[in-house]
């Protein structure tokens, strides 16, 4: 009998005891990782203590953010690592959405895509990639827009260096690193013409910078030269009459990439269009040849350059009337030199900070 009194009391001791048990298992976040991946997508870890659950994840612009809703969790941690490094994520939020759910939500500095949460244990990985820009899209902040141009690709692998290396995957790989240091300012949103091995006509890729509305475009190549000692970068703006014989060359190679379509101008006065088009150009040659000018003046020391580094052709891609172009020759690949420079981390790492800091200096002119 004295037993019998005595279980309501040992039951409620266990319960009493079990308490604060059952409030340190509370789901939690807690702890954040993040990872740039060498294909330029991110891999945002969130840790639990329990198995988080994500049931949808969504994006979302103007503002650009990732959102991720999970079973209700107590509480979270969400500061970003302090070594890290990404241009895409700048902060992460945590609140209630409604009593089963809870919202995580990470801010971006540019469009990207996301895909669903993978549960790992008692972690969640989300990776979150840049947005590669085919078509046409509206300007949501005021940030201006850079268009980075990988020169060749898919079936055009371009030059072929004396140790195998290919243009295409030179230019690619160039491009995207520029991207991320483009990113990484948090003063321009960035677009690439292409993030992976393939073949776009030469007026497509000025046709996605114009759909866009780009600010900049920048074309990036690492082509051949017919004298085996020419070496060093060079950035070409566009001319109709090449300023020496080797531009003229190099932009008749570059030019036979592709047919140039004609051009439909829709309208029932041609002089006028013509006169318009005419001016409109001019003021881009202008602004073109500052940020090249700009470019050249922010190279590195160590970064080799051809004599006269700024130089003029009538290259493809430098022919959108309204849009301030330029070509950089990273380097050539027919030279042993070059070609060991541009397959180099460091020299890239010079050569990417340079542009950058170029195209800050253009802007701060403007």
């Amino acid at each position: 009998m004295l037993r019998d009194m005595l279980k309501p009391l040992i039951v409620s001791a266990g319960l009493l005891m079990a308490l604060p048990a059952l409030a340190q298992s509370a789901t939690a976040i807690t702890g954040l990782r993040a990872e740039i991946k060498s294909d330029d997508s991110e891999a945002i870890t969130f840790l639990g203590n329990a198995p988080l659950n994500p049931h949808k994840t969504f994006v979302l612009s103007d503002p650009y953010r990732v959102v991720v809703d999970v079973d209700r969790i107590e509480a979270a941690r969400l500061a970003l690592p302090k070594n890290y490094a990404g241009g895409l994520v700048k902060a992460a939020r945590f609140g209630q959405f409604n009593p089963t759910t809870s919202r995580i939500v990470l801010d971006l500095t540019a469009p990207a895509t996301v895909t669903q949460g993978e549960a790992v244990g008692t972690s969640f990985v989300l990776t979150i990639t840049p947005a590669t820009i085919s078509g046409g899209a509206r300007k949501i902040n005021a940030k201006p827009l850079i268009v980075i141009d990988a020169g060749h690709g898919g079936q055009d692998p371009g030059a072929l260096g004396l140790h195998k290396t290919y243009e295409k995957e030179v230019t690619l790989n160039y491009a995207r690193y520029l991207r991320q240091a483009l990113l990484k300012t948090g003063r321009y949103r960035v677009a690439l013409t292409r993030d992976d091995d393939r073949f776009i006509l030469l007026p497509d890729r000025v046709a996605i910078a114009r759909k866009l509305k780009a600010d900049l475009f920048i074309s990036l190549h690492a082509d051949s030269n017919p004298r085996a000692e020419a070496q060093g970068l060079s950035i070409y703006t566009l001319s109709e009459t090449a300023s020496d014989d080797e531009a003229a060359a190099l932009a008749e190679h570059e030019n036979k990439s592709d047919i140039i379509p004609g051009i439909d101008l829709n309208t029932t006065d041609a002089d006028v269009a013509s006169i318009l088009i005419d001016l409109t150009q001019r003021e881009t040659m202008n602004k073109s040849a500052l940020l090249a000018d700009a470019v050249v003046d922010s190279l590195h020391g160590k970064i080799t350059r051809l004599p006269r580094p700024h130089r003029f052709a009538g290259f493809r891609v430098l022919k959108a009337p309204d849009i301030p172009s330029v070509l950089i020759e990273i380097g050539f690949l027919s030279n042993v030199t070059d070609e060991r420079l541009l397959l180099s981390p460091e020299y890239r790492t010079l050569v990417i900070g340079s542009i950058v800091k170029g195209i800050d200096r253009f802007r701060a002119g403007e």
